[in-house]
């Protein structure tokens, strides 16, 4: 995450039901340029395929 403009932290969630990857930014513009960028698309995405069962849901989310 060090390389990746804007990130803050990343953590990871661990439930019975699924597991969650939580990423922080510190604006919105900046969560889009990741999810929009070729590490993202290219090589985190390739590399997580085989352990998706389903389409991942990916939510930006803002707090106050």
């Amino acid at each position: 995450m060090e390389t990746i403009p804007g990130a803050t932290s990343k953590e990871l969630l661990i439930r019975a039901e699924d597991v969650q990857v939580l990423h922080s930014f510190a604006r919105i513009e900046d969560a889009q340029n990741y999810l929009s960028s070729a590490l993202f698309n290219q090589d985190v995405v390739v590399a997580l395929t085989p352990y998706v069962k389903d389409s991942p849901e990916i939510r930006i989310y803002t707090t106050a």
